[in-house]
């Protein structure tokens, strides 16, 4: 055997996670899916670009700006004492 036992116990857990994160994002579409139509049928599509992202680029500068928020690297010269 080429692996200990919490290698495999941890590569299974690691498989069940992305499992459970892919049925989730196929869940978020069909709800989102959804949410475009109600609001094509009832709002004449006013709200579509908060519900849908335009475009790729659109989705990523979006992704950054919101892993720079919750980033927690410390600008500037936190080295040099004041």
């Amino acid at each position: 055997m080429e692996h200990t036992l919490d290698w495999l116990n941890a590569k299974f857990k690691h498989a069940q996670r992305m499992k459970w994160e892919q049925s989730q994002e196929r869940v978020w579409e069909g709800v989102k899916s959804l949410l475009v139509t109600l609001d094509v049928a009832f709002n004449k599509g006013k709200s579509v670009d908060k519900i849908m992202p335009s475009s790729y680029d659109e989705a990523i500068s979006q992704d950054e700006e919101r892993k720079e928020r919750e980033s927690t690297f410390v600008q500037g010269q936190w080295w040099v004492k004041e």
